[in-house]
């Protein structure tokens, strides 16, 4: 086939965090409309302090920079504006699929709203953006280690109260220090419920996490999971159980997961047999987008465009989406992959 053209193809992306998705120019109004206005006036003004563009020295100081972004969610408007948008973006570089995940904790708790109700918000803005736009979006809650147990099982509890809007359910934050042992009772719940399970582990903790969180936690999915190349017992588990990774390039650049991007495994995993797919994990803060995101895979990892259209029809077999809806816009709009493919 001809060479594809990575901005014009469909595209899937399973790991893109709401919170990190917003538009520098949304966050400069949100701060204006609450009263309480940001220093800059636009978005070049807004980019040095809020998006990180180069490496830094760890996820958790990455996770700092979030800080500032988390301080604009003080309205059931604001978090409808920013979910609409996030689909609009969604649109404009042809993704067709998408899951965009969410921490009610982080997103909702800053100003206080009742959570309930910002899920409301949330999906009206999700929703009637992806009919208008054509795009196919599941939403995944996710429980942030940094806020504790507690904070855990209020996430649980609010999953099963919104099961019907939700694909499935996630752990994330800093990792180090939360090995997956310590959410198996707490996410049995999402288990008994059948919500799928996605994980953040490998990201900057050991192989061994990923393991655990196979294992023990039942994720299908692994946000990230980089670390697994360092031990083959690990990788060999994960392709047994055809476990999906969501693997992110820049995001593993900029937490000093790799000290270059031509040290990420992902190509090198794909290869020998793991489900291996390509994300933003967040836009907003790198300045990226999913065509990116290819571009790096194809460019400076190796994906050749049989890879990249195998990692594409992997998003596609292990989004947690109905297999219809997947089916439907496979069948609509993802013609390229099977083409590359063959």
């Amino acid at each position: 086939m001809r060479a594809v053209d990575l901005r014009a193809i469909a595209k899937a992306d399973l790991h893109r965090h709401l919170e990190g998705a917003m538009r520098l120019q949304t966050l400069i109004d949100l701060y204006r409309e609450s009263g309480d206005p940001l220093p800059e006036s636009t978005p070049e003004e807004l980019a040095p302090r809020a998006q990180v563009r180069a490496p830094m020295r760890s996820l958790a100081e990455v996770l700092d920079v979030l800080e500032l972004v988390r301080g604009s969610f003080r309205s059931y408007e604001a978090v409808e504006r920013i979910a609409a948008e996030a689909v609009e973006d969604l649109a404009a570089d042809n993704v067709r699929l998408a899951e965009l995940r969410f921490s009610p904790e982080f997103f909702f708790g800053a100003a206080d709203l009742d959570w309930d109700r910002a899920m409301e918000a949330l999906v009206a803005g999700v929703r009637g953006a992806a009919e208008r736009h054509d795009v196919a979006v599941g939403l995944i809650a996710i429980f942030s280690r940094d806020f504790g147990v507690g904070s855990a099982e209020r996430t649980v509890d609010f999953a099963l109260r919104h099961r019907s809007d939700l694909v499935g359910f996630d752990i994330a934050g800093d990792e180090p220090p939360y090995p997956p042992s310590m959410y198996r009772d707490v996410v049995a719940p999402i288990h008994e419920a059948g919500i799928p399970m996605t994980a953040h582990y490998g990201e900057a903790g050991p192989p061994e996490y990923v393991r655990d969180a196979i294992l023990e936690l039942g994720a299908r999915r692994i946000a990230h999971g980089v670390s697994v190349a360092q031990d083959p017992a690990v990788t060999a588990l994960a392709i047994e159980r055809g476990i999906v990774f969501d693997m992110c390039p820049t995001s593993n650049l900029i937490t000093g997961a790799f000290p270059s991007l031509e040290d990420h495994p992902a190509h090198r995993l794909l290869r020998a047999g793991l489900r291996v797919t390509i994300n933003t994990d967040d836009p907003g803060l790198f300045g990226i987008d999913l065509t990116h995101e290819y571009e790096l895979a194809r460019d400076r990892l190796g994906f050749t465009e049989r890879d990249l259209a195998r990692a594409t029809a992997t998003a596609l077999e292990g989004s947690f989406l109905p297999d219809e809806v997947r089916a439907d816009v496979r069948r609509r709009h993802f013609a390229w992959v099977d083409e590359a493919g063959s």
